[in-house]
């Protein structure tokens, strides 16, 4: 054999293992670390802009949503808004004080209103106009009131043949009046008193001419004193529409303050996002076609409509129209970098003169919508015959 010292030391030397089983170097973890980051960074900036145009997308979405179904409770409203009081016009109805009682309360005129209608200079005496503004300065919004009656049938004014009592009244005709209708009447000192017929007992409640009262809601003398009635039906409106600005909602406020579902009456929410409403009259003047525009400031401020003068009762019946501007604001706030150029200013009527538009001021981290309609007072376009 071989001398040892000849024996190759190779072939007892331990064998390598295959490249695969090695594992990595430092270097390569280092490369494969840093171009992970460099894929995550891109993933990330590719779903900032998808996150970004999804919070504008889904914003806008809720804003339109929010602003058309506003848009629309409202036009709903004041297409009915003169409803049932339209034939009093040329019997001393429109523009007429009212005194109502809801569960042996006095509701009108009212004590006090809930906010946020408290400080929008509504009066706390309700008179007989199919809708009215309160105009809010500024960015402040307005505040509509709308009345209106539901009657089934009767639509004219019924005279009162006798002299009533505190439970009852006598009329010539009592068609059409149905037990748990409202009836208005006018009475001998230019006010007006809002009484409603008992629902219990239906066929007992109005038994030939003669009309039995609720004494929970009716005044306490009755209509004593009342020349015509005339019926409202089983749901009269008498509803402000405003806006809450510490929620940013559209609500509404029953100045009868009937329980709803037995639960006493409160500011109701009705559309969320929305943060202004301003409103336009359209009048028309005596011989004119067209209707003008105004302001509800000056001779058309709330103040001057609500009072006992002449000239505010001629300017009440040349109330035709409305128009509503109505800016809903999304939900979402957007990030810096896509609104930082945006403009913070919203003009209202912007088709119309300047002095009768409005400038907004808006957050630009916010997408607005507006919407604009013309609603026609339709039963106040009728009022002159009657």
């Amino acid at each position: 054999p071989p001398p040892r010292s000849a024996i190759d030391s190779s072939a007892y030397a331990k064998p390598r293992a295959p490249a695969r089983q090695r594992g990595f170097s430092l270097i390569e973890l280092l490369v494969g670390m840093l171009v992970s980051m460099i894929c995550m960074l891109a993933i990330m900036a590719a779903f900032a802009v998808y996150e970004g145009k999804k919070r504008t997308t889904t914003t806008g979405n809720d804003a339109q949503q929010n602003g058309s179904y506003a848009l629309y409770t409202l036009e709903r409203q004041l297409r009915t808004a003169g409803s049932g009081i339209t034939q009093g016009n040329n019997w001393g109805l429109w523009g007429c004080p009212i005194t109502a009682y809801t569960d042996s309360t006095q509701v009108l005129p009212a004590a006090s209103l809930p906010s946020p209608f408290t400080s929008s200079g509504w009066p706390l005496t309700t008179r007989l106009v199919p809708v009215l503004i309160a105009a809010g300065g500024g960015n402040v919004p307005d505040v509509i009131g709308i009345v209106a009656g539901n009657p089934a049938q009767q639509v004219f004014k019924v005279t009162v043949s006798s002299t009533p009592s505190a439970a009852s009244v006598v009329v010539g005709n009592s068609f059409g009046i149905l037990s748990g209708d409202y009836l208005a009447g006018t009475l001998s000192d230019s006010t007006c008193a809002l009484a409603q017929i008992p629902t219990a007992s239906p066929t007992a409640q109005v038994s030939g001419t003669t009309i039995a009262l609720s004494t929970a809601n009716s005044p306490t003398k009755g209509l004593q004193t009342a020349t015509n009635l005339f019926d409202f039906g089983p749901a009269p409106t008498f509803t402000l529409f405003g806006i809450d600005t510490s929620t940013n909602s559209l609500v509404s406020y029953d100045l009868l303050q009937r329980k709803v579902n037995g639960n006493a009456a409160t500011v109701t929410p009705i559309a969320d996002g929305i943060v202004q409403i301003k409103a336009l009259y359209g009048i028309q003047t005596s011989g004119s076609n067209s209707l003008t525009w105004v302001q509800p400031t000056g001779n058309y401020s709330i103040s001057t409509l609500t009072a006992s003068t002449s000239a505010a009762n001629a300017a009440m019946t040349k109330i035709k129209a409305i128009r509503i501007a109505i800016v809903a604001q999304g939900r979402l706030a957007e990030r810096s970098s896509d609104y930082s150029a945006a403009s913070n200013k919203l003009v209202l009527f912007p088709d119309l003169d300047t002095t009768l538009q409005y400038t907004i001021t808006t957050n630009t981290q916010y997408h607005y919508k507006v919407y604009d309609t013309t609603i026609p007072v339709r039963n106040a376009l009728i009022a002159t015959y009657y």
